[in-house]
């Protein structure tokens, strides 16, 4: 029997959930909450992954799967012009901001 899924932690609430392009027939990607955090702390705020896990409380491998899922279906997406929905997935917003040291993009947390 599988163990439980642990909850990834994410930074903040995501503004924007819904990306549409001009000509959407194809529907949607859906792409989950975790997913979007990794993506935005290894792409965006250019983090190694093993700290990357580590703000989201996880392990490193779990990381790694999350990140590549999220990359899949973000390329997918842009390739095939689908629309992307972001929603879902097993997290939770951290209490204390970000832990942030250096002002992360995403909580805007000064330094």
């Amino acid at each position: 029997m599988p163990r439980s899924a642990k909850c990834r932690k994410v930074c903040a609430e995501f503004d924007h959930k819904v990306f549409t392009p001009e000509d959407n027939r194809l529907g949607y990607i859906v792409l989950s909450v975790d997913e979007l955090e990794a993506l935005r702390l290894c792409d965006l705020e250019d983090l190694e992954q093993e700290d990357a896990a580590k703000k989201m409380g996880i392990s490193r491998g779990t990381f790694q799967r999350i990140l590549y899922s999220g990359r899949h279906k973000t390329v997918e997406a842009l390739c095939d012009g689908k629309g992307i929905l972001v929603q879902g997935g097993n997290y939770e917003i951290t209490e204390r901001d970000c832990h942030c040291d250096f002002g992360c993009k995403r909580c805007k947390k000064q330094p």
